[in-house]
């Protein structure tokens, strides 16, 4: 570098920012704006480019650049200024002189005028923890977060801040993306231990099978060569509901995880309708291997937690012989395989409409629905003979449509599954909707209504674990505790009060067998007009079963309360007397009606 002039002023070399006057500006009444004029000093002189670009300061950036007599002019601005903004008077530009290689700086008299404002880099740590409580109140996109963080006066950063950050969160909070089969058998090793916190979720067993390797231990023949996983994580407290329940429910949800695989859920249902479940299992696929697993875990479940192992006398499931084949090959006893009633209804629907005449249709359905209410399995065989009489013997022809759909009814659903009656087995619901609304729960509360990479999956099922068990746990608030008889409610306390007040015709015998005979399918449709009440004595008296549908779906109905209070074994509560008073008429004639339409 050679020899600093300092504070030597260049007026020349101010041109460049002096406003050009000439006769127009010089009219009287013309307001004249000039440009202020910029004193430029000449702080360095350097030998060549290298050392004049090294010399630049972080504070100054490339404006623009003239080309004059005396060289090249690189002007330089205030990068504490905006670029379209008011700029600040400090200024700075490199001269590269033409008739030689030194290059001159120049800077300006004038000091930095900008306001200091100290540069925010990514989002307040304050504005941080109100994004991810959104995040884990279910807010979970950018611009309900938005919207939200308004409502509450937080200052918003942008739209990109907050994605950016959504990311590193979920990193931080589910893991990585990418989880390999290595890693996978790694976390479900260190989850393995039973905890001492009968809420805590953990890794009830699991299988991590390689397509290169020899699976003769584990007889797995489906999908060979291939790699496959399963894992069931449950609780303590789930596992000993799981020791007294004894039927089995048992369903596979999707469009939980990106990559495909089925969550697999099993459980049970208390008396009171409610589904409570066992726990949550991640498998492959969903055939019989996979099936088998779940079932085979909770026994092994029961031996951790020193329980006997279970015993179930009856599965409730759709039609999938995967689910009914694992079943078996877990628990050899016999057992009743009972058919939801809802997927039978809707594959009965949507095959009755086939048939050309839409009031024998109706008329089909209205006796599969008495079928369906038969309250015992002698009553269901005999009343399913009478079906067919009814249909195939009828005097009148029937159309190929009406065959077809006999001959699907009789092969689906009366040889291979016949379990959709009610009376196959009391106390065990006939339909799968308490699994399916926790399925639907998982889907809103558990992951928000979004998809999720496997590893991110496993923290979320564990979580998810965690909630139902705690829910269950007698010293919550609003606890789910497994109802061993049923729950007798207002409105049907009320109801049995009004029926035992009835005139109605009560017929008292002992316990005898009466035979019932029916000739025609005719005769059993009309047998539901007289109710059969088996009534227990006074400590039992909710034991006591009726031949009603109520019953038969909810497992106490108002004749069993109703009969309770005639015999006085029972006092409803005084808000089920409660009866509303009539208001009292008007005196004179009543007004006429008047015309559609008009107001009254």
């Amino acid at each position: 570098m050679l020899n600093i002039q300092n504070l030597v002023p260049d007026m020349s070399e101010s041109s460049d920012d002096e406003m050009e006057t000439n006769d127009n500006d010089l009219q009287p009444n013309k307001k004249i704006n000039k440009r202020q004029t910029r004193c430029w000093l000449k702080k360095a002189e350097f030998s060549n480019v290298h050392e004049a670009h090294a010399s630049i300061e972080l504070i100054w950036s490339k404006h623009y650049t003239n080309n004059g007599e005396s060289g090249k002019k690189v002007y330089y601005r205030c990068k504490k200024s905006k670029v379209r903004g008011l700029q600040c008077r400090a200024g700075m530009y490199l001269l590269f002189n033409s008739n030689s290689d030194t290059v001159s700086m120049y800077k300006t008299e004038a000091n930095h005028d900008h306001v200091e404002v100290e540069e925010v880099r990514g989002i307040n740590e304050d504005i941080k923890r109100s994004i991810e409580e959104l995040f884990n109140d279910g807010i979970t996109k950018p611009k309900q977060i938005i919207r939200a963080l308004q409502v509450r006066d937080i200052t918003v950063p942008t739209i990109i801040k907050i994605k950016n950050y959504l990311v590193q969160y979920k990193k931080k909070k589910f893991g990585s993306y990418i989880i390999s089969l290595g890693e996978l058998d790694d976390w479900c090793g260190r989850h393995m231990d039973v905890p001492l916190n009968e809420n805590e979720s953990f890794v009830v067993s699991y299988q991590i099978i390689y397509a290169d390797e020899d699976t003769e231990d584990i007889e797995d023949n489906d999908d060979f060569n291939e790699n496959k996983f399963r894992i069931f994580i449950s609780s303590v407290r789930l596992l000993t509901i799981a020791s007294i329940s004894s039927h089995i429910c048992a369903d596979a949800t999707y469009k939980l995880i990106w990559q495909g695989y089925p969550v697999l859920i099993i459980g049970t249902t208390d008396l009171n309708k409610v589904f409570h479940p066992f726990g949550l299992a991640i498998c492959t696929n969903e055939k019989t291997k996979d099936f088998e697993f779940i079932f085979r875990s909770v026994q092994i479940g029961m031996k951790k937690i020193n329980k006997e192992l279970l015993n179930p006398t009856a599965l409730v499931a759709d039609a999938a012989d995967a689910i009914k084949n694992g079943f078996q090959n877990v628990f050899n006893n016999e057992y009743n395989h009972i058919m939801c009633w809802s997927h039978m209804k809707t594959k009965i629907d949507n095959y009755v409409c086939h048939i050309d005449n839409k009031d024998i249709a109706k008329e089909i359905i209205h006796d599969i629905e008495l079928l369906h209410l038969s309250n015992s399995t002698v009553v269901f065989k005999l009343a399913t003979i009478l079906f067919f009489k009814k249909w195939r013997n009828n005097k009148k022809p029937i159309n190929e449509t009406i065959e077809d759909f006999l001959d699907y009814f009789d092969n689906e659903w009366i040889q291979s599954h016949s379990g959709w009656y009610e009376g196959i087995q009391l106390y065990t619901p006939s339909t799968n909707n308490g699994l399916e609304v926790t399925n639907r729960v998982i889907k809103a509360d558990g992951t928000f209504r979004e998809r999720h990479v496997l590893s991110r999956f496993l923290t979320i099922s564990s979580t998810i674990v965690n909630h139902w068990s705690i829910e269950r746990d007698l010293s919550s608030t609003n606890v789910k505790v497994f109802a061993t008889e049923s729950t007798i409610s207002l409105r049907l306390w009320t109801s049995s009060y009004q029926w035992a007040k009835t005139t109605k015709e009560i017929i008292c015998i002992q316990m005898v067998c009466i035979k019932q005979k029916w000739t025609s399918f005719k005769l059993f449709e009309k047998s539901y007009d007289v109710w059969c009440l088996e009534m227990m004595d006074d400590l039992n008296w909710k034991t006591s079963k009726c031949s009603c549908p109520a019953f038969l779906k909810d497992y106490i109905c108002k004749h069993m309360v109703g009969m309770a209070i005639r015999l006085k074994i029972c006092k409803p509560p005084a808000a089920a007397k409660a009866i509303p008073i009539n208001s009292k008429r008007k005196r004179g004639r009543p007004a006429k009606a008047k015309r559609a339409l008009v107001v009254q």
